[in-house]
């Protein structure tokens, strides 16, 4: 699979486990971890890809994955990781300053978004006079990050997640942006940090973090929902503390899940839920 390969050899991740699924296709399946895990969530491989030669083409004009987002736990893990996939990378979608956070943007080569970033100290966020977090898209010179963070002998010596990653924030293509916040909010619970309705664009977290769901309508305003068995995102898990969420997520959703998709995805500890495009999140108690 050129796309496993492109994880393996260009990304560093490893397979951590592999199994094939009984769906007539009988398709592979990969969870992906980092080599190093000081800074790895327990909840679950990073990665999950599933190779399933019927899945059908989606339009960047329609609901679906923009990119995912890795998330490294200082600057110096930034560098390395930057110099150490530069030359390999399928495309360079380029640098930026979020003011939060500094991050690179590259594509597998299925055109999967991926942004790896690390955070600023939470103390050198930037907020406005009501205490909200604000975030910028300023141009970043990751070559001067580099030359700031390592010397000589690590620059030659790079890794990528030297120190281990985990999955940041999701962000996904959507066809209607009001409606999307409406049900990531009120439903989902999770709060809004950010709301650039004049831009196309929103973020909303839990706990006060900038974003763990980051979402726009730059390409797919009024666009095609996702169907189940397009390339790209099939779905995302989000954590929760326990039950009591998954209860109170339960309660205010009443999406329409089959017993089949359920079963696929769910045990005692998780629950299906579709957003209004028809992305499949799991919500999962730790």
């Amino acid at each position: 699979m050129k796309v496993l390969a492109f994880y393996e050899k260009n990304l560093g991740l490893q397979v951590s486990r592999r199994y094939h699924i009984d769906n007539g296709n009988d398709d592979l399946v990969c969870e992906l971890d980092v080599k190093r895990k000081s800074f790895l969530s327990t909840n679950g491989p990073l990665l999950i890809i599933q190779h399933d030669p019927n899945a059908k083409n989606v339009s960047q004009n329609s609901a679906g994955l923009f990119h995912f987002a890795i998330l490294v736990p200082d600057r110096k893990s930034l560098a390395s990781t930057y110099l150490a996939v530069r030359n390999s990378v399928v495309c360079d979608d380029g640098f930026a300053d979020h003011s939060v956070s500094e991050s690179l943007y590259l594509r597998d080569p299925e055109n999967n978004g991926i942004e790896i970033y690390h955070d600023r100290p939470i103390i050198e966020w930037p907020r406005d006079n009501e205490g909200h977090i604000m975030m910028d898209t300023i141009p970043l010179d990751l070559n001067s990050i580099v030359s700031e963070e390592l010397d000589k002998e690590e620059r030659e010596n790079t890794e990528v997640f030297p120190t281990g990653a985990r999955i940041g924030h999701i962000h996904p293509r959507v066809t209607n942006l009001e409606r999307s916040i409406k049900f990531y909010h009120e439903k989902l619970g999770l709060d809004i940090t950010l709301n650039w309705r004049s831009m196309g664009a929103a973020f909303l977290s839990a706990g006060g973090y900038h974003h763990h769901i980051g979402m726009n309508t730059w390409n797919s305003l009024g666009g095609d929902v996702h169907i189940h068995g397009e390339a790209g995102l099939e779905y995302f898990t989000i954590i929760v503390p326990d039950r009591s969420f998954i209860n109170a997520i339960k309660s205010n959703t009443h999406d329409p899940v089959s017993s089949e998709q359920q079963k696929q995805r769910v045990d005692k500890n998780q629950f299906l839920v579709f957003d209004p495009d028809g992305i499949q999140i799991v919500i999962k108690s730790e």
